[in-house]
């Protein structure tokens, strides 16, 4: 594996990472999430939908962005400053050094504090982060809507002027993911070459 260092990379080269970081997480996110409700989303995704989705996600939800920022800090916390003093607590009792070779666990943790404020690492944590909170969202969408009557939260007008009151699912660029109520399979619509409007119910939940 090669390793680029850091003092080589440039504005260019942050950015371009930056930027397959954006897509990769909003590939592997997606294609979970709908996944879920059996959707091969790759077959309704480019790029640019892949590249906004994470950054539309968090935009919009504000109290989802909270939730993600408080849980990657204390990750960042307990990587970067707990772990090692809860190690230098506990390697001086008894019981402990009884049960784990203090030599070893040093030059363990000796390493890691070197690698403790790792880019690379914390871009881990949070694609984990990402990718734990988008599974637990389809998981928990498709319960409700498995035990629960599925109420519209917005009308779709057709180029036909026929209209349709669903629930939203997703949306990108190209195609509207929904639930018509009554079915208990996810309907994908294509935006352009269908729909004329999409309005918002705002007095249903």
């Amino acid at each position: 594996m090669i390793k680029i260092e850091k003092d080589k990379l440039g504005i260019q080269d942050y950015f371009y990472i930056g930027y397959l970081y954006l897509i990769i997480l909003g590939i592997v996110s997606d294609a979970i999430f709908y996944g879920i409700f059996g959707i091969s989303y790759l077959s309704y995704t480019t790029i640019l939908d892949a590249l906004i989705s994470p950054l539309s996600l968090l935009a919009n939800n504000w109290k989802i962005s909270i939730f993600l920022v408080f849980m990657f800090w204390l990750m960042r916390m307990y990587f970067t400053k707990w772990m090692f003093n809860l190690y230098k607590y506990f390697k001086v009792k008894k019981w402990y050094k009884k049960i784990y070779n203090i030599e070893k666990l040093d030059k363990k943790y000796a390493e890691l504090e070197k690698k403790k404020n790792n880019v690379e690492g914390m871009m881990f944590i949070f694609f984990l982060l990402f990718i734990s909170m988008r599974t637990g969202m389809g998981i928990g969408m498709k319960q409700r809507f498995t035990k629960e009557e599925i109420i519209p939260n917005y009308t779709l007008i057709f180029k036909d002027n026929t209209r349709l009151d669903v629930k939203k699912v997703g949306q990108n660029s190209a195609y509207f993911f929904y639930f018509i109520p009554g079915e208990e399979i996810i309907t994908v619509t294509p935006i352009a070459d269908n729909l004329k409007q999409i309005k918002v119910l705002k007095n249903k939940k």
